[in-house]
């Protein structure tokens, strides 16, 4: 009887991980690919230099959608919703990094993006994504009462 007990707890421990850890990884998502639509769709009309220097205000509004979306879909589940958030935006801002050095290198045969842009990045991704958790927390709040 405890054994079932048990196995029928672990179950659904991990269960709702699983739940959690699948939202987490569709709010990244969807942020890389938004900020590489977005990268794509500006290097076909401005100069690279010039899309380097606009990619962390693209990475700065998807951060902060990234940390939005992931609260908004998990709301109660997660107990450190502020770093659950800024892991969510320094993990966009990295798969962000890769992926565009990837594609632009294949595209132009340069990397465009060096070790001082994955600072910037991370820096960013941290900072803005910590601005939408505390928006949807407040919006969360002020939608509660």
């Amino acid at each position: 009887m405890n054994q079932s007990f048990l196995e029928t707890y672990l179950n659904f421990v991990l269960s709702r991980i699983n739940q959690v850890a699948l939202k987490f990884l569709v709010s990244v998502f969807v942020s890389v690919i938004g900020v590489v639509i977005l990268a794509m769709f500006l290097a076909t009309f401005l100069r690279l230099g010039t899309v380097v220097n606009v990619l962390p205000v693209v990475l700065a509004f998807f951060s902060a959608m990234s940390a939005y979306y992931f609260l908004d879909k998990v709301r109660n589940k997660v107990r450190k919703k502020s770093l659950v958030s800024v892991l969510a935006g320094v993990s966009t801002s990295v798969v962000s990094f890769c992926v565009l050095n990837l594609i632009f290198r294949e595209l132009t045969d340069v990397w465009i993006l060096g070790v001082m842009d994955l600072v910037i990045f991370l820096a960013v991704g941290a900072f803005f994504s910590e601005i939408g958790a505390s928006v949807a927390i407040r919006y969360f709040k002020l939608q509660n009462r």
